[in-house]
């Protein structure tokens, strides 16, 4: 068993400008502690991330006129079978007595997949809700969701929607430049990687529950740990996670670059 970081501490996913502004602060830190190495791993962080937001920033001034000319329609496919999928389970609720485990299940597994329902996907812009459909296809494929969604009768749902995925996919990374957001997901989960190093850094370096270890621990971690209570906040009340200024906090708003639709209408 190879256990990533990811499984073993238990963070939000940070947007780039907050990931920044907390490793900024713990470079700082990390500087007063004299914990050379600490420094050198938050300024490779810092140097990967000012990259990621160069990336995002490049993404974000595409123009959809970049995009295949069958993004838009894959996308009324992709809207509507995520629409079926979300009925179809609804359906089984329904139709169940009360109390069905079955139910039970369904109501919980839709509640991870589509926690704010359907229509918070399927108005999302083309590259956020393709993401959101990996997300989906992911979770389907584990055991426990695999035999649900057969029980359910959904197998031929799912199946639609890994087939429009591909083509989803090729349709907005098509031929549009080199950049393609593949690249800008995966320099965002490295990014996310290199915080969880850091504080797997600190965890090392303090790991006892002594009164000097939790103070000069605590010294370290927080700005990453007011950075994941802000994150947490917004899930709690169902809003969408702003980003910040890197190296000053404040919030961040991104307008959608000229040209492009901010959403789908």
């Amino acid at each position: 068993m190879d256990p990533l970081l990811a499984s073993l501490l238990t963070f939000y996913t940070f947007s780039t400008g907050r990931r920044l502004f907390a490793l900024y602060q713990v470079r700082e830190a990390a500087v007063a502690a004299s914990h050379a190495d600490l420094a050198a791993h938050a300024a490779h962080a810092i140097a990967h991330d000012t990259e990621t937001r160069a990336l995002e920033a490049k993404w974000a001034g595409r123009k959809l006129t970049t995009y295949s000319p069958e993004a838009r329609q894959i996308d009324i496919y992709v809207d509507a079978a995520i629409t079926a999928f979300r009925d179809g389970t609804d359906a089984q609720i329904r139709a169940s007595a009360p109390g069905d485990p079955l139910a039970d299940a369904a109501q919980k597994m839709i509640a991870v997949l589509l926690p704010k329902g359907a229509g918070a996907i399927t108005s999302l812009p083309f590259v956020e809700e393709l993401a959101e459909v990996q997300r989906i296809l992911s979770r389907v494929d584990e055991p426990d969701y695999k035999s649900l969604v057969t029980e359910l009768g959904l197998t031929r749902q799912v199946a639609r929607l890994k087939n429009l995925e591909g083509q989803y996919r090729a349709a907005i990374e098509g031929p549009g430049g080199p950049l393609t957001f593949a690249k800008v997901k995966d320099a965002r989960a490295k990014g996310q990687s290199l915080l969880l190093q850091a504080v797997a850094m600190i965890l090392g370096k303090y790991p006892s529950d002594s009164e000097a270890d939790r103070t000069a621990r605590g010294a370290l971690l927080s700005p990453i740990l007011v950075q994941n209570e802000a994150i947490r906040r917004y899930l709690r009340e169902r809003k969408p996670i702003e980003d910040v200024n890197p190296e000053t906090g404040e919030i961040e708003p991104e307008p959608p670059a000229p040209g492009e639709a901010p959403a789908k209408a």
